[in-house]
């Protein structure tokens, strides 16, 4: 019975295998109301996963966004989701996809918060992310 039990669990543990590294959030002044989270997100799986909501302590909302010249201009379009393919990695960095984050009092460098991201199969990872200058 047991291991009739592992075999049922393997599937679902082989697909949590995503990778983040390099988590950190740019420190801005306090009169500037957003920070810019970065990271990479590896995914070694056969398999696609999604990232559907980013959430954390001390701030009030936090969105993935884009950034995309278009018509000559810079603009930063807002994703709902986010697939990352099996075997690919996704670096978050300034000029490209990033975090937006909305902080409920300002930040400092060295302070560390955890970050939840919410995966399409409705699992949850936390990842802590420092500031940086």
């Amino acid at each position: 019975m047991r291991f009739l039990a592992l075999l049922l669990l393997l599937p679902s543990l082989a697909r949590a295998g995503l990778i983040f590294d390099d988590a950190w959030i740019k420190n801005l002044p306090p009169s500037v109301p957003v920070r810019a989270g970065y990271l990479t997100v590896t995914n070694p799986d056969s398999q696609g996963v999604k990232i559907v909501a980013v959430r954390g302590e001390g701030f009030t909302r936090i969105e993935i966004h884009r950034s995309v010249m278009r018509d000559g201009e810079m603009h930063m379009d807002q994703l709902q989701e986010l697939e990352i393919g099996a075997g690919q990695s996704l670096r978050f960095e300034p000029g490209g996809l990033h975090l937006m984050m909305y902080p409920a009092k300002p930040t400092r460098p060295g302070e560390s918060y955890r970050i939840s991201i919410e995966l399409g199969d409705g699992s949850i990872r936390t990842i802590e992310m420092t500031v940086k200058k």
